[in-house]
């Protein structure tokens, strides 16, 4: 009896009502930020990360964390992370914002650092502002602001928009949106102030906003981006004159021929002969004329439309008759 009570009691402390060793204390420190990114726009550094939402234990952060950035300038000689944090200046928690995706965005004044290489870095607080340490670095060296593109004009092109401006710089980002696509996207770039976007739908209105660029070091600096311009093109372009007409002689008509179009929006072609039009509503390029009078020579033409109902110039004209 005494040896049973001895195993239950061992076997209830070895139980789920033993408490076991006590475990240290969560730290409750955040991940570190890992993908810290920054720009140059204006006279404004511009930086991005996401936020960390769970520590390094994989619990929520209690509370809401403090986020820390610094910049400051990148020293001569042998580099000390340690060191360069207690000159760096502490960005304002004013100009750091987190949108609900938990991506924060952080503007700092770099009016006053033309001509320095700067360093930011960012890390996430837990309580007691305890933190794994700092995030991967970003350095930028800053150049004179960049000028915004200015007087920006969007026009009708054929099958496209043409969007002009003003500004002097080696590059330029252009950027669209749509009702359809309400996010502000980039379409292109371009090497002088002008640019065509030729993957437009016409009869939808788009916006462009443009934004110059230039190289330094590795990164690129940014213009601010230039005040938006609207526009809903119209088809007003017909399509190219028809090119290659023939007309071949048979017993008892006269058989025309010509280039097939490549426009993507051909709707037709029209066969004119001596000036009055015979022939409307052709899909293929050929027509064959059986209206006429041996001995009698006639002088044809076409020409093309589009879907919008523009229609091209009428092609050289070329004489035929039959026997």
């Amino acid at each position: 009896m005494r040896r049973a009570a001895t195993a239950l009691a061992a076997s209830m402390l070895a139980g789920c009502g033993f408490p076991g060793e006590p475990l240290p204390p969560a730290l409750n420190r955040p991940l570190r930020v890992a993908d810290l990114s920054a720009v140059q726009q204006g006279s404004k550094i511009v930086a991005n990360f996401t936020v960390p939402r769970v520590t390094t234990e994989g619990f929520p952060i209690p509370g809401t964390p403090e986020i820390e950035v610094r910049v400051g300038e990148l020293p001569e000689g042998t580099f000390a992370l340690a060191t360069w944090e207690k000159t760096a200046a502490r960005v304002p928690a004013a100009d750091i914002k987190v949108d609900n995706n938990h991506v924060a965005t952080v503007t700092i004044d770099a009016s006053k650092l033309t001509g320095k290489t700067e360093l930011v870095f960012a890390r996430v607080l837990g309580p007691h502002g305890r933190n794994v340490g700092w995030s991967n670095a970003q350095q930028l060296t800053i150049v004179p602001p960049l000028p915004v593109p200015q007087g920006l004009a969007a026009t009708n092109a054929p099958d496209a928009v043409r969007v002009e401006w003003h500004a002097a710089a080696s590059q330029f980002r252009v950027y669209r949106q749509s009702l359809d696509a309400p996010e502000w996207k980039q379409i292109g770039t371009a090497d002088k102030p002008s640019y065509v976007d030729s993957t437009i739908e016409y009869g939808k209105t788009y916006q462009y906003e443009v934004q110059s660029v230039e190289k330094s070091g590795d990164k690129s600096a940014e213009s601010e981006v230039s005040q938006p311009v609207s526009v809903r093109p119209e088809d007003k372009f017909p399509p190219a004159v028809p090119t290659g007409l023939t007309a071949v002689s048979g017993a008892r008509s006269i058989e025309l021929a010509w280039e097939r179009n490549v426009e993507k929006d051909l709707s037709a072609y029209r066969v004119y002969r001596d000036g009055t039009r015979i022939a409307d509503g052709l899909v293929t390029p050929s027509y064959s004329d059986r209206d006429i009078k041996p001995g009698v020579k006639y002088s044809y033409q076409v020409s093309s439309l589009d879907a919008a109902g523009n229609e091209s110039a009428r092609s050289a004209p070329v004489e035929a008759a039959i026997p």
